[in-house]
């Protein structure tokens, strides 16, 4: 399929109308099945609930434009209906983990799947707005992602030892920390270092040094994972 984008009216040399626009289409024999692997509860444009599948789809719901009358018995199931809106088709494996990012000053949606590919989606269409070329894990199975609170980068997890930092819009990663075990699931919290302990000098002391070590500290991102051999 596609779109003609000139207004001019002109044919290329082909004698074809131009096209700028190359749409796909995915077609099933029957209609797909939903297995719900991970889920996430948005507040992002159109989307109140974005769900992941067994089979590696991405699917976004909005809330359902069929209300009961007020006060009718259907009010309240009404109210909660989603609808499907669109399903986005990237992986090739179960999605593992979903997640609220940022994407070039715009929120979007993270996608994990099994198998390492980590994809960026559009809440309000579901266009995929940046993909990984290849399995970010090395092959690994991966198993858990956390966004961090930037939502710029994602680190990620599986059945390796390594954890690592990815940049979405580039999709290039570094390892971020290494783990003695697997890892089944991450999180991620901005909290201050933690202060030293006072030691045996005067109360003014320590009450100064804690003071000047609170000040001078950054803001640090720690990460914490449960791991399973």
């Amino acid at each position: 399929f596609g779109s003609q984008a000139h207004g001019d009216g002109a044919r290329g040399g082909s004698g074809h109308w131009p096209m700028s626009l190359i749409v796909p289409v995915a077609a099933w024999p029957a209609p797909p099945q939903h297995r719900v692997s991970a889920l996430l509860a948005t507040t992002l444009d159109g989307s109140e609930v974005v769900s992941g599948g067994e089979g590696g789809e991405v699917c976004l719901w909005g809330s359902s434009d069929e209300t009961a009358p007020p006060g009718g018995p259907g009010d309240a199931a009404a109210a909660a209906a989603l609808t499907p809106r669109v399903i986005c088709l990237g992986h090739e494996a179960a999605v593992v983990w979903l997640g609220r990012c940022m994407l070039e000053g715009h929120a979007a949606v993270a996608s994990l799947c099994a198998c390492g590919h980590l994809n960026v989606w559009d809440p309000a269409d579901g266009r995929c707005l940046s993909a990984s070329p290849a399995p970010l894990l090395g092959g690994a199975v991966a198993t858990a992602a956390a966004a961090y609170p930037a939502g710029g980068d994602v680190l990620l997890g599986g059945e390796a030892t390594a954890l690592w930092r990815v940049r979405l819009a580039t999709m290039e990663r570094h390892v971020a920390a290494e783990a003695e075990d697997w890892c089944v699931a991450l999180s991620l919290s901005l909290e201050p270092p933690p202060a030293p302990p006072p030691s045996s000098s005067s109360a003014t002391e320590a009450a100064t040094a804690t003071v000047a070590t609170a000040t001078s500290a950054t803001t640090a991102t720690t990460a914490s994972a449960a791991a399973v051999r």
